[in-house]
């Protein structure tokens, strides 16, 4: 299912949407209120749409050697 959910993202992004998974919900709570009565069982949420104008941030600076490593 996993594996899937990622081609599902790949082709959403392809048609230029944005795609936004989000784990760690109430899946129960979605399967109980969404999915009742049914074989079907929530994996993820996913938010999906056109991305807003400069909607990506610069990327972080790495942190340096001294304070990413601890050597014993």
């Amino acid at each position: 299912a996993w594996l899937q959910a990622g081609y599902f993202i790949l082709g959403v992004r392809s048609l230029g949407l944005a795609a936004g998974p989000m784990l760690g919900g109430n899946m129960a709570g979605i399967d109980a209120d969404l999915l009742a009565g049914t074989r079907l069982r929530a994996l993820m949420v996913m938010n999906i749409g056109k991305p807003g104008e400069n909607p990506w941030f610069d990327r972080l600076p790495r942190l340096d050697y001294q304070r990413a490593v601890t050597t014993l």
